[in-house]
């Protein structure tokens, strides 16, 4: 079987991609004013000789089709039709590989048609039902080859899965941040208006859902843990609301956390030696830990109004939360002391937001810089997004008008936000919820199709 696994560590490379690997990369940032998207190329792939058949020809129209749907997905990436340059491709040697550099790529014809990244490939067979893939990615505008890979003994259902490690290739050399599109989405789901709420994880994109938890009661918030090998969630299975951990590789389930009351909203630490929830004694809500492996619940924050919606840190150096100790709940942040690594402590806190009647779900970035979370604006009756920096200045609105907007999580690279919204049609009208994405300023908002009847609080896991 080792034999027909894919070669996902490339070790059949070719000399001109080992040039390739050594190209600095080009920096997209999606925050900056001047962003606008990079035109991409991404043509038919080529066929080798020994890969003349249908089928070679249904798994380069696959793969080419997968790598421009992932990369318009992003958001960053504007694809070019394929009409734009057919006259150019049907040129002698238009798929031609060299064995160093841009080789016969025509430069200058690609750069007057506007393309400012293109990709190139070619299929060939490599066995009875496996093939291989050579393909680079020429910035135009600085004639070099960023990203070079050939992947040998891929078989017919690990196509998509070698076009996403390449995407993944691409987002890098193109930001500089990792990619997207080996990660994967956990979320609360309804399969029909009857249902009870289950948890599934699918892809990067919402799509291929799979249902993780069973039983005919309410599942609840659910969340990765930083490895993405665990989720943890709260159900409702022995009539209270617990908290449950999935292990992904097994399959298996366990209860963290049955106090009477509420167990919910964990939340991992950066070193997934312990996590943060919800927890409640006669009804008053504060925030616990716990060790993923189970033990006691220990009081972590607590004060006279309730505590709620734990997120560490990406460094694990600060812990923010919603409180209503003035009142109307609001976002804190506070700085914690780790003893040791599954006994944090607060050492102060910030309240950081002032604006609106109720804030929740705080959010950080990969990097640690921004915070996004959900705030309740009462003289519209919505809920909509926003973002800060993490001493809560710089506060930006990201969503308006459409509808609820609610549960922010950022991508693994940081440019994007998922979140899930009752809007219809991008209207300002309510429906079931539905999982959106959008780029981390608020712009290309757009739905994710999960096919379920609804979908709602959305975590996005570590790309694997």
């Amino acid at each position: 079987m080792k034999s027909r696994m894919i070669n996902l560590s490339c070790m059949l490379f070719l000399f001109f991609f080992a040039n390739a690997s050594r190209a600095a990369s080009i920096v997209v940032n999606i925050d900056s004013p001047q962003f606008r998207e990079v035109v991409a190329a991404i043509p038919e792939f080529g066929l080798a000789k020994t890969a003349s058949d249908s089928e070679s020809r249904l798994v380069a129209g696959e793969a080419q089709k997968e790598l421009q749907r992932i990369l318009a997905f992003t958001g960053i990436f504007k694809i070019m039709s394929t009409a734009a340059y057919k006259e150019l491709m049907d040129k002698p040697d238009a798929r031609w590989f060299s064995d160093e550099g841009v080789g016969s790529v025509s430069v200058p014809d690609w750069k007057t048609l506007g393309v400012e990244s293109l990709t190139l490939a070619e299929l060939s067979k490599d066995g009875s039902s496996t093939w291989s893939l050579k393909i680079r990615t020429i910035d135009i505008g600085r004639r070099e080859v960023l990203v070079g890979k050939k992947y040998s003994q891929i078989a017919r259902n690990q196509v998509v899965s070698v076009v996403r490690r390449y995407g993944d290739q691409i987002l890098r050399a193109y930001t500089g941040k990792s990619g997207i599109f080996n990660s994967k989405l956990v979320f609360v789901g309804r399969v029909s208006a009857n249902t009870a709420k289950q948890i599934f994880i699918a892809d990067f994109d919402g799509s291929r859902p799979v249902q993780i938890s069973r039983g005919n009661y309410p599942h609840l918030s659910p969340s990765f843990s930083s490895d993405g090998k665990f989720v943890t969630y709260t159900s409702y299975e022995a009539g209270n609301p617990d908290l449950y951990l999935y292990d992904i590789a097994s399959g298996s389930t366990r209860k963290l956390s049955g106090h009477k009351g509420i167990n919910s909203g964990g939340n991992f630490a950066p070193s997934g030696k312990v996590l943060a929830f919800t927890g409640s004694v006669n009804g008053d809500a504060d925030i616990y830990t716990i060790m993923p492996g189970g033990g006691t619940r220990k009081l972590f924050i607590s004060g006279s109004g309730l505590d709620v919606d734990p997120a560490f840190s990406p460094d694990g150096s600060k812990i923010a939360f919603v409180s209503g100790r003035y009142g109307n709940p609001h976002i804190f942040v506070a700085s914690l002391n780790w003893s040791s690594p599954t006994d944090p402590r607060v050492e102060g806190d910030k309240r950081l937001t002032y604006a609106g009647w109720y804030n929740a779900t705080p959010a950080w970035t990969p990097e640690g810089d921004r915070i996004a979370f959900a705030g309740y604006d009462k003289e519209i009756d919505r809920f909509d997004l926003f973002m800060m920096n993490p001493d809560g200045t710089k506060l930006e609105r990201l969503t308006l008008r459409t509808g609820d907007n609610e549960r922010p999580w950022f991508s693994p690279n940081g440019q994007n936000i998922v979140f899930m919204s009752n809007r219809t049609d991008g209207k300002n009208v309510k429906s079931v919820h539905q999982l959106y994405i959008m780029n981390r300023d608020g712009g290309n908002q757009r739905k994710l199709d999960t096919g379920l009847y609804e979908a709602q609080t959305p975590c996005w896991g570590p790309n694997l």
